[in-house]
Formats: structure tokens, sequence, C-alpha cells
């Protein structure tokens, strides 16, 4: 119940019903429901969230905040389906990748920008992920539909990016050089930028 605390909040609200899709005896449903009932069991939540989402916004963080009106919908979705594999939580940046994938495919999800927001970050995400592995090639090519200069500006601003900008062709390279994520927005008037695997 920590780690989904919209599940916790259905058991605070509807009582033992809640917890009729699973066999537990009187007691361990008693101590279900006392434990819930607790006031540090918000705190717990609350904490849950947080280390959960931080690994997210690490390798996403331009993504969030474009998705910032959307966001905790769209992580109560993943996280009443997605468990942790482990007591540190690892997986959380893979698993949100995969939701965010499938509904942006699907066209579940339709916010402006945000399929490429999205593949930028996971192709320097990717990269990033070079330095933990033995994989080579420490190069990509993103391609924007919009003008990644004005998007990721804005979006390293925590600003919504301006609705409407003029469709056109735009490529970003992405370089990993030692531990160091370089970016070149190719014919975009924005300087190369630097950011620490």
């Amino acid at each position: 119940m920590t780690l989904n605390p919209v599940f916790a909040a259905a058991v605070l609200r509807k009582g033992a019903p809640a917890l009729s899709g699973y066999r537990l005896s009187g007691v361990e449903e008693g101590r279900l429901l006392a434990v819930v009932s607790q006031r540090g069991m918000s705190v717990n939540c609350t904490l849950a969230r947080a280390n959960r989402f931080a690994p997210i916004a690490d390798a996403f963080p331009l993504t969030c905040s474009l998705l910032k009106p959307h966001l905790r919908g769209l992580l109560d979705e993943l996280w009443s389906v997605h468990r942790p594999g482990n007591y540190q939580l690892t997986g959380e940046a893979g698993a949100f990748a995969q939701f965010l994938d499938a509904k942006l495919s699907s066209g579940e999800l339709a916010v402006e920008y945000a399929a490429e927001v999205f593949r930028y970050e996971s192709k320097a995400w990717d990269l990033i992920q070079t330095l933990r592995s033995s994989v080579s090639g420490h190069s990509a090519t993103v391609h924007f539909t919009h003008d990644p200069s004005i998007l990721i500006k804005c979006l390293e601003r925590d600003e919504l990016p301006p609705a409407g900008l003029p469709a056109r062709a735009y490529a970003v390279r992405l370089t990993l050089t030692g531990d160091t994520l370089e970016v070149d927005l190719v014919g975009t008037g924005l300087p190369a930028g630097t950011r620490r695997a």
C-alpha cells in the first residue's frame, strides 16, 4: 500500500471491501486496516512516491516538465500496475519509459511536443546507460518536428513551450564523450550544451 497510494486511499475510504481481492485472514485484514489508518501512512506514501519519482525526473526532466498537468495521473496509473523489483527502487525510469512510449504510440496521450521531447530524452538516457555497460556506439541523432531550441530552452526553465510552433525538420546530435553528454542542436541557432552523465 505504501508503494501504491491510490490503493492505500481506497482501503482507507472503503475499508475491508477494498481488500477483497486478497486472501487474508481476519487478523491480517485487521492489521492492514490499522496500518492504513495511522497518521504516518500519508507520510510513508509521500516518501515512497518521491523515491520512485526521483530516477524518472532525473532521466526525463524535460518530459516531466512538459507533462506536468498530466504527470500525477500518469504516475498513479503506472504505479497501480508496476511494482518495483527491489527495495532500491531501480528500474523506475525504464518502467516509466516503456509506459509512456506505449501511451504515446497508441495516441492515448496526445500532448503537443511530447513525442519528440520524450524521444530526445530517451536517446540521451540510452547513451548515458552505455557508461554502465560494454555497449559500443556513443552518439545518436534525434529528429524533431518543432524547433528544439525553443522546446528545450522553455522546458529547462520549467515553462511550457508556446503552442502551435511551425513544423519542419530539425536534427539534434547527442555525443557521449567520457562522462559528458554533448548536445549539438544542428541548424537551430542554439549553442551546443553539455550534461554530466
